[in-house]
């Protein structure tokens, strides 16, 4: 761009004189009081940030971003950087106020540094308007300071709120009803202060060479709030890397210029992913992305991914719906590798449906990323869920050399856990990251700190695993996320097996702002939406490779051994899928006694690890290189819950399903024959798919369905899988046909079901209208519809404050209530045991890792209704605390959480609930019968 060169030169060299151009009384502030070494001024922290904010822009954020939000500001890209140097120069303004200063009369240590400020000739009395306010944020001063200047330079009150507002919200939250009386404050300071925060304004703006922008700025009507929500993310990684102390210490020595380089090579920040170059050959491409054989080749849906993505010439949202075992996660993938080297995003995150999904899929897209990232390049890699720091690849990852694990530096880039971008907060701002869903869809949320989620996500490629259908709430939030994504340019890549017609057009409307006008049934099918366009492409499908008899039985449990009986009599692998804990628990109590160790029951009211290793033990046994007489069973039953409905592959003989919504049904279909195998490897009875369905309790003359699925899932949808239901399945051929016939509308209801269908439509629409009441509390408004940045937070004093910022946050988007999560132990004289544990743990003694990571494998939420209401909640939590030992705060891994303190049957007394756990049936609860008040409570 035109003179941008000479701009940048201009402010790279003024930089080192910045803070000795000042006045006396703009140098004699502080900003941190700092340590044994010394204490850091106002000025130095301000030019420490404005130079960090020029690092930042110029390597950490991608070409994509830059180029979006000039376009959305009617600015240049060179513009755009000198303006975030700007404000993340003055973004600690407010630092220059005599409630910032007063907090040093509380520390004796410090006082020197208040009498400087006299000295220097600032008066230091507080005015009793300040004097008698409680709180007066520094970051809330600093947006005042700065808008005040502003609108001295001929800027409306719009326009200037608009600009200061980015510097307002430093702190993760941009204020709202505190501003006028702080303003008052700030109106009432002594023409001396004044002249100071004038001077650094004025200062910064000389350095940065900002006057053309602020005029370019005077012009533009209605900005929106996610430009200055990108910003003030942008705003707050320049505040914290200048305020680390290892990086820029408070002792500042050497030129300006060398404290910055030296700086930010002691922080881990990655420049934007690197793809390597692209091969003409799609199956050259897919060999080397994953590692593949010379002699594979691309699947038609892998083949036809690429070949969109080859043609994305504007930000898309791409829908990929094809069958289970076609490689669609590979496909995406390779499709974001195209992309993103066509449009220079800064990387992918890869969200999952579940925690378990994304650490199962971390190695993979390790490899992943290693083999497409550019040699001698380095992506960074983060592992965003709450437990993260319980996954060993991850913390591998995070502790080893950047040049550990390259064999050969020549042939792939390198892989990195960014030490500073894993910190709390930070991990979404790495190039790879692999998730769950919940982590994206908070992009939506009211949520503290929420514009770091934006900044980290707004420049990278999302792709979404199995999107089915969502609830309307968890809808709403999706859309949300999907209108913000499109306005800030990033393109959205979605995968299902079965997707709704109505649930697809809802998307590609949410993205694009454009009603559907054109209609696709086909499937497999890839659906390429932009502002401008919509097309579907159709790739060939694959030819039936599964035919299943669908079966409904009685749903007692005699019903069920008695089937089992007929089935298993050779022997046999049988899946049971229960729609809650309870149901399975008392199935696998039936069958344990006729079966014993050929059950396993597998819910997620197990503890962790547990859990793990369970799905990994199935793994083996049921996977597809264990054969008969090599590892896979004889017989088997597996009694699960949903955990076992998705990204679980394991191969079995037989399915016994409660019923579900059709999505549901053919996902945990695809547990059935999911694997080739020699015919030895079945029982003769079982060579042929079969799926069996309960929870129907009677079908004459109306259906009556379990309540406990009726509790889960839509009603009026369990009806309408009922009347859709096969009594043959053929997969591929049948998925579009029967999930687009249950969800629509048009259904030829028998007369018999009037009574029940119209009850359950009546139900049905009052949850749905619940949903969408509930989801727009703390789900943030349209991006075109918000211009100021304070309607992003509104009030969050209403949200749950038991919890940790991450749990109420995917609570929140999921429609659920935050549950409490325990770590079950057994207590003794001066020492505790990890529930069926062998290793003594002695209190009140600083713990090993080992021995902390053993107890935070062990985690196990408790049942929603022991803290649905408050009373319960106060009484459990208090019960728990009192167990809970001591020096589980001092350690990062047990920090906040809490033990369960079972005795030697294994039980505990929490309220008004008594809790039980054993390995072979987990969690369970009950009503305590000996609280003499539980039937006047419950």
């Amino acid at each position: 761009m035109t003179g941008s060169p000479r701009r940048r030169d201009n402010f790279e060299s003024s930089i080192d004189s910045f803070v000795d151009r000042l006045s006396p009384q703009a140098r004699s502030l502080w900003a941190k009081s700092g340590d044994e070494t010394g204490h850091l001024s106002l000025a130095q922290h301000l030019i420490d940030s404005a130079c960090v904010a020029a690092v930042v822009f110029d390597t950490y954020v991608s070409n994509s971003l830059k180029e979006n939000l000039a376009q959305n500001l009617k600015l240049s890209v060179e513009e755009v950087r000198q303006l975030y140097i700007w404000l993340a120069g003055l973004h600690d303004l407010g630092k220059g106020t005599l409630t910032f200063l007063g907090q040093l009369d509380m520390k004796p240590e410090f006082r020197h540094l208040l009498s400087r400020v006299a000295d220097a000739g600032l008066p230091i009395a507080m005015s009793k308007l300040e004097a008698g306010r409680k709180s007066m944020p520094h970051s809330v001063s600093s947006g005042l300071i700065l808008r005040n200047w502003l609108e001295e330079k001929g800027f409306s009150r719009r326009q200037a709120n608009w600009v200061s507002s980015t510097v307002d919200a430093h702190h993760g939250v941009a204020s709202g009803d505190e501003r006028d009386a702080i303003d008052n404050v700030l109106s009432e300071y002594p023409p001396e202060w004044r002249a100071v925060h004038n001077e650094l304004i004025d200062a910064m703006t000389e350095t940065v060479g900002v006057h053309g922008v602020l005029e370019s700025l005077k012009s533009l009507r209605n900005p929106l709030a996610a430009e200055a929500q990108i910003l003030t993310g942008l705003i707050v990684m320049a505040d914290w890397i200048a305020s680390n102390p290892d990086a820029f210490p408070m002792v500042v020595s050497g030129t300006q210029t060398q404290r910055v380089e030296s700086g930010m090579r002691a922080i881990d920040l990655t420049v934007p992913w690197s793809p390597v170059q692209l091969s003409d050959d799609i199956h050259d491409l897919f060999r080397n992305s994953f590692g593949w054989p010379a002699t594979f080749q691309a699947r038609p849906i892998q083949q036809a991914m690429a070949d969109v993505a080859k043609t994305c010439t504007e930000p898309s949202l791409i829908i990929l719906e094809a069958e289970t075992g076609v490689g669609k996660t590979e496909a995406a993938l390779a499709a974001a590798q195209i992309i993103a080297a066509s449009n220079e995003a800064q990387g992918v995150y890869f969200a999952a449906p579940t925690m378990a999904t994304a650490n199962g899929l971390l190695e993979r897209t390790m490899n992943w990323a290693r083999n497409t990232t550019e040699s001698g390049a380095v992506s960074s890699l983060y592992l965003a869920h709450s437990k993260n720091q319980l996954s060993k690849p991850f913390q591998n990852l995070r502790f080893q050399d950047i040049d550990e694990d390259a064999s050969d530096p020549s042939a792939d880039g390198e892989v990195v856990a960014s030490s500073w971008m894993s910190g709390r907060r930070r991990g979404l701002l790495s190039n790879i990251v692999v998730g769950t869903v919940d982590q994206v869809l908070m992009l939506a949320l009211r949520q503290r700190y929420s514009m770091l989620r934006h900044a980290a996500l707004a420049g990278k490629i999302i792709i979404f695993d199995e999107i089915h259908s969502y609830g309307a709430y968890s809808s709403d939030y999706l859309a949300t996320t999907l209108e913000w994504l499109a306005h800030y340019g990033a393109t959205v890549i979605m995968m299902s097996a079965t997707l709704p017609t109505d649930e697809r057009e809802k998307l590609i409307e949410a993205y694009t702002g454009n009603s559907v006008e054109e209609h696709s049934n086909a499937y497999p099918l890839i659906t390429v939406a932009g502002e401008s366009s919509l097309r579907y492409v159709t790739p060939e499908q694959s030819p039936t490779n599964l035919e299943a008899r669908i079966t409904i039985i009685d749903d007692t449990i005699t019903a069920l051994e008695e089937l089992l009986g007929r089935l298993l009599v050779d022997g046999g692998v049988a899946l049971i899928i229960c729609n809650t804990i309870a149901r399975a628990q008392e199935v696998y109590g039936v069958l344990d006694a006729t079966y014993s160790s050929e059950v396993e029951l597998h819910h997620a009211g197990f503890m962790a690890w547990q859990r793990s290793e369970k799905e990994d033990r199935m793994r083996h046994e049921l996977g597809p290189d264990s054969h008969r007489g090599e590892g896979r069973p004889w017989r088997k039953i597996v009694v699960a819950t949903q955990v076992a409905e998705q990204s679980l592959d394991i191969d079995t003989d037989v399915l016994v399903t409660d019923l579900a919504p059709m999505d549901l049904i053919i996902q945990r279909i695809g547990r059935l024959h999911r694997h080739g195998r020699p015919e030895s490897d079945r029982p003769e009875q079982l060579r042929k798919p079969q799926v069996f369905i309960r929870a129907i309790e009677s079908l004459e003359p109306a259906p009556t369905i379990n309540s406990g699925a009726n509790a889960v899932y839509d009603p009026l949808v369990l009806l309408k899988t009922l009347l859709q239901l096969p009594t043959v399945f053929k997969r591929p051929d049948d998925v579009a046909t029967l999930v687009q016939s249950t969800y629509s509308d048009h259904h030829a209801v028998p007369k018999e079901w009037e009574g029940v269908w119209a009850e359950a439509s009546s139900e049905s629409e009052q949850r749905i209208d619940r949903a969408h009441q509930r989801s727009k509390s703390f789900r943030i408004d349209s991006p075109l519809d918000t211009h100021r940045l304070h309607d992003l937070f509104g009030d969050l004093t209403k949200a749950t404050v038991q919890l940790g910022d991450e749990e109420k946050g995917a609570a929140q988007v999921r429609d659920a209530e935050p549950t409490v999560e325990v770590i079950p132990i057994q207590q003794a004289d001066g020492f505790y045991t990890p529930f069926d544990r062998e290793e003594q743990i002695i209190s009140e003694v600083p713990m090993s890792y080992k021995q902390a990571f053993q107890l935070a494998s062990s985690t196990v939420r408790l049942p929603l209704r022991m803290t649905r209401f408050d009373s319960d909640f106060e009484a459990v939590i208090d019960a728990l605390e009192r167990s809970t030992p001591m020096e589980w705060n001092d350690h990062y891994l047990l920090k906040g959480q809490l033990a369960l303190s079972l005795d030697a049957n294994g039980e505990a007394s929490l309220g008004r609930f008594r809790v039980k756990y054993s390995p072979e049936l987990g969690l369970e609860s009950t009503f305590d019968s000996s609280d003499p008040d539980v039937e006047g409570r419950s």
